[in-house]
């Protein structure tokens, strides 16, 4: 006899003898003992699943014994028609190959006959969703009544490509990846007929190889035991497939929690050259810190899916990280699988994907720095236990060196007052700095004439339209208006007044300021007046007020915030700390 393959030689007779799916196999068992069977079934899952296998037992189902039963005789005469291929009234068809109109026509003259042997004419369609738009709608009438003696069984992958009138005529059944465990034991049952002796760790990287599909893992088992003989040992499934073991997943996944970007580095780069398939390597990941973060939230939940092994390592690494940083760790390895699926240089990619990975620990979030500011006890978040400590804030306005009693605390700080807001404020590395209203203003030195500011600024003129020829006539528009301490007013035409968007650009703004610290010194900043009207960095004029109007509700005054109080505030005092700054008082212009 010629030799079968493993998935044809174990391929299911009956319904108690398909794998992992439950469900559509007690659905179509009650539907048969009730006698309530439908004109079109539909079977929809991942390759490999069973929907074929499935479509073959229903059939036999329909044509064996005296009536329709899921309680059959695999070895009638019509059944080992069925399985073999060569039942006359139970057909067969390909989708991919017979997908145009003509040949369903053909179909659909040939439903008029009687069967030739059997209860039912049975139409089997693999991959129905390779049939044309024109084909569909040739069967659409048919589908929906069709003579008594037919039946038609529909089976695809891709169940988004069918029509949605094909789909209101038939019962569908969704099949689901079968589960590692359920592959694992059929394997193990498998090797035990055929006398072959496996190790259970190459049982379990089979199972996880094949991806929940049982076709699939018949087909790798077939591959080892072909190149290995009758003894099939973990490292040889791994070596065969170019897999990952667990443990070498789990060190690259406690590598990568810690942050220690080395270790990753060490650990990635000696599993490539081994010629490990990093796509591979990146599910097994995946994977791992998937299982993680559902046994963070309830161990329980994976007893019938994990190892001893596996959950003893999840129980260690469990403590060890937060299940905010496992998330953000787990949403990076899902981007990074679909990037090697088209990347060219997949070593590159991978490594520069794990070492930003293992720097998520230092990212410190939005959220994490206002709830510290917030709460006035609490601790600092650090970017890494090993960054040097912050230097001493220093404050040339003295300080509190003891926080006040709850009763200096008050309740709100009231607003710094409109000279301080319109004041610019210092900035100097390495500190940010908050600025503060100052109880006395210190006298602002003398500073160049009105006549050289002038001069200033048309140099600053000329220079701006040197380097923006297309906005030369823009700025040449805009005239000297006032110089007052640090601020220099300059007037913008109101025709103009689009304009004041792009000279107060960024990158605009720093040429003029720059020209005029050339020959000013740095210190001075532009105020742009429209007309003669506003500033634009005033609050713009209200409108009148309207006597139809109701009364507005007063506004309660503001609590005095004395300057001691402002510096003592245990919010103030941790928002110091944590962003490193220094409180310098601000004179008004």
């Amino acid at each position: 006899m010629a030799y079968q393959v493993l998935a044809r030689k174990y391929r299911p007779q009956t319904f108690a003898e398909i794998v992992g799916q439950e469900t559509v196999v007690r659905t179509l068992t009650n539907a048969l003992r009730l006698g309530r069977i439908a004109q079109a079934y539909l079977f929809v899952g991942p390759r490999g699943t069973g929907k074929t296998t499935t479509a073959r037992v229903l059939a036999k189902a329909l044509e064996a014994g005296d009536k329709p039963s899921a309680d059959f005789d695999p070895a009638e005469p019509i059944c080992v028609e069925i399985a073999e291929g060569r039942c006359l009234d139970v057909l067969e068809i390909d989708g991919a190959s017979n997908n145009s109109v003509e040949q369903v026509r053909d179909l659909r003259d040939n439903v008029r006959y009687a069967p030739a042997k059997g209860r039912y004419k049975i139409y089997i369609i693999d991959e129905v969703h390779m049939l044309s738009g024109a084909a569909f709608n040739a069967l659409l009438k048919t589908l929906e009544e069709p003579p008594a003696h037919v039946k038609f069984i529909f089976a695809t992958t891709e169940v988004h490509k069918l029509p949605a009138t094909i789909l209101s005529r038939c019962q569908r059944f969704d099949l689901r990846r079968i589960p590692e465990p359920q592959l694992r034991d059929q394997l193990a049952h498998i090797c035990k007929l055929e006398k072959v002796v496996a190790e259970p760790g190459a049982l379990e990287a089979l199972a996880r190889y094949a991806e929940g599909g049982l076709r699939d893992a018949e087909s790798a088992l077939d591959q080892a035991i072909g190149f290995y003989g009758d003894k099939v040992s973990e490292a040889d499934v791994l070596t065969l497939f170019g897999l990952t073991g667990f443990a070498p997943v789990a060190d690259l996944g406690r590598a990568l929690a810690a942050g220690d970007v080395a270790a990753v580095l060490k650990l990635s780069r000696s599993l490539a050259s081994a010629g490990k398939d990093l796509g591979k390597l990146s599910q097994d990941l995946l994977a791992f810190f998937r299982n993680l973060v559902i046994y963070q939230v309830s161990p329980t939940a994976l007893e019938a899916e994990l190892t001893a092994a596996e959950k003893t390592v999840l129980a260690e690494m469990a403590p060890l990280i937060s299940r905010s940083a496992a998330l953000g760790i787990l949403d990076e390895l899902s981007q990074l699988e679909g990037r090697l699926r088209y990347a060219l240089a997949k070593d590159v990619v991978f490594e520069v994907a794990l070492i930003q990975i293992s720097q998520l620990k230092e990212r410190i979030s939005l959220e994490s720095i206002l709830a510290t500011i917030g709460n006035a006890g609490g601790s600092i978040p650090t970017a890494s236990a090993a960054a040097a400590p912050p230097s001493a804030p220093t404050s040339s306005a003295p300080r509190a060196t003891t926080p006040p009693t709850p009763s200096a605390v008050p309740a709100s700080i009231a607003p710094p007052s409109k000279a301080a807001l319109n004041a610019p404020a210092v900035v100097g590395p390495p500190h940010t700095v908050i600025t503060e209203p100052a109880k006395a203003a210190p006298t602002a030195p003398a500073g160049p004439s009105s006549a050289k500011v002038e001069e200033a600024w048309k140099k600053a003129v000329e220079d701006f339209a040197a380097a923006r020829p297309m906005e030369a006539d823009t700025i040449r528009a805009v005239q000297f208006h006032a110089a007052k301490a640090s601020l220099i007013e300059v007037t913008l035409p109101s025709a103009l007044e689009k304009k004041l968007y792009f000279l107060k650009s960024p990158r605009n703004l720093e040429l003029l300021e720059k020209s005029l610290a050339d020959q000013l010194g740095a210190g001075y900043r532009l105020v742009f007046i429209i007309g003669e009207g506003r500033k634009v960095d005033e609050a713009p004029v209200p409108a009148a007020p309207n006597p139809n109007a109701a009364p507005a509700k007063p506004t309660p005054p503001a609590p005095n915030l004395s300057q001691e109080a402002f510096l003592n505030d245990p919010v103030i005092q941790n928002a110091l700390k944590i962003f490193e700054a220094k409180i310098v008082p601000i004179a008004s212009p």
